[in-house]
C-alpha cells in the first residue's frame, strides 16, 4: 500500500525541484505576483510579533521567511522540495539572518514528527501549498498539536470563484479552464504533475475544526488579474498598481472576498466564543 504514496512523493518533489529554478521568475517577480505577496506580508505582519517562533509550511524559496526574519521573528521553515530548501538557505545567507532561521526537507503530512520541537507560537502555509496536500486533515490535527494555545495559523487557499479567471478564458474559448476551479479535484493546474485539490471556506473550516477555529479570514488577486495576463499588467503598470490598491480596501468585504485568486484564512488553536 505504501508504493503509490512514494511514487506520489517523489514525483511532486521533482516537479518543486524543478519549479524552484524559475519560480522568481514565474511568480514572485510578476507584477500581480509581487501585489499578492504584499497582501500575504500584510496578514503575516498584522499576526506575528518580533520573539516569536513560527512554524512555515511550504517554504519555497524562503522569501516570506526571510521578510518575517527581517523582523525578529524566528522560523523554521519546511518544503518538500530540497532544491527549494536550498535555494532558501541561499537567501537567508544573503539576508546574514541565519541566526533567525532554520530549513528542512519536510513533507506537509510528516509534520507530526515537530511534535518534540514545539510547541510554536504560530505557523503559516501561502499561496495554495496545503491545496496539493494529500492529506488535509490529518496537516491540521497535527498543527493542533504543534501549536501553542491561543496560536494563530494562516492557512493561504486557492479561490474558488475568480472573475478575472473566468473572463479571461472564456473569453480564448476555454471554458474547461474557466470553470476548473468550481470543480473539487483540478488535473488543469499549474502545479504539473501534483493534484490540485479546491476548498471551500465553508470545507476548510470543517477540516480545521475542531482543534483550529477560524478567526478571520480574507480574500486577494480580486481585482488585480493573475500571473499569466502578465504581459498586460507590463503594458499598463499604472492601471495594475490602482487595482492592487482596490485589492487591499475590498479584500476583507463579505461579497468581495468570495471572488479572490488566493483565500487566506486565520485560524486560531483554542479559540473559544
Amino acid at each position: 500500500m505504501d508504493e503509490p504514496r512514494l511514487t506520489r512523493f517523489g514525483s511532486a518533489q521533482a516537479y518543486w525541484d524543478a519549479a524552484a529554478e524559475t519560480y522568481h521568475r514565474d511568480f514572485s517577480g510578476s507584477l500581480s505576483g509581487r501585489a499578492n505577496r504584499s497582501a500575504v506580508w500584510r496578514a503575516l505582519d498584522r499576526t506575528f510579533q518580533p520573539g516569536q517562533r513560527i512554524l512555515e509550511l511550504n517554504c519555497g524559496t524562503g522569501i516570506d521567511a526571510v521578510h518575517l526574519a527581517a523582523r525578529g521573528i524566528r522560523i523554521l521553515a519546511c518544503d518538500i522540495s530540497p532544491r527549494m530548501v536550498e535555494l532558501a538557505r541561499q537567501r537567508s545567507g544573503e539576508a546574514s539572518l541565519n541566526g533567525l532561521l532554520e530549513f528542512r526537507v519536510l513533507e506537509n503530512e510528516n509534520i507530526d514528527t515537530l511534535v518534540t520541537e514545539g510547541p510554536f507560537d504560530g505557523g503559516f502555509s501561502s499561496f495554495s501549498g496545503l491545496n496539493c496536500a494529500r492529506d488535509v486533515s490529518g496537516i491540521a490535527q497535527a498543527l493542533a498539536r504543534v501549536l501553542a494555545d491561543g496560536a494563530s495559523f494562516i492557512a493561504g487557499m486557492t479561490g474558488r470563484l475568480v472573475p478575472w479567471e473566468i473572463a479571461w478564458f472564456l473569453a480564448h474559448g476555454k471554458p474547461g479552464k474557466a470553470f476548473r476551479r468550481l470543480r473539487r479535484d483540478s488535473q488543469d493546474s499549474n502545479a504539473g504533475p501534483v493534484p490540485v485539490r479546491n476548498y471551500s471556506v465553508k470545507e476548510i473550516v470543517s477540516v480545521f475544526a475542531p482543534g483550529l477555529r477560524l478567526k478571520r479570514w480574507e480574500s486577494f488577486g480580486i481585482a488585480m488579474p493573475p500571473s499569466y495576463m502578465e504581459h498586460w499588467t507590463q503594458q499598463f503598470p499604472g492601471a495594475a498598481k490602482v487595482l492592487a490598491a482596490v485589492d487591499w480596501r475590498i479584500g476583507q468585504l463579505p461579497l468581495f472576498r468570495n471572488l479572490g485568486d488566493g483565500v487566506l484564512l486565520e485560524f486560531e488553536r483554542g479559540w473559544k466564543k
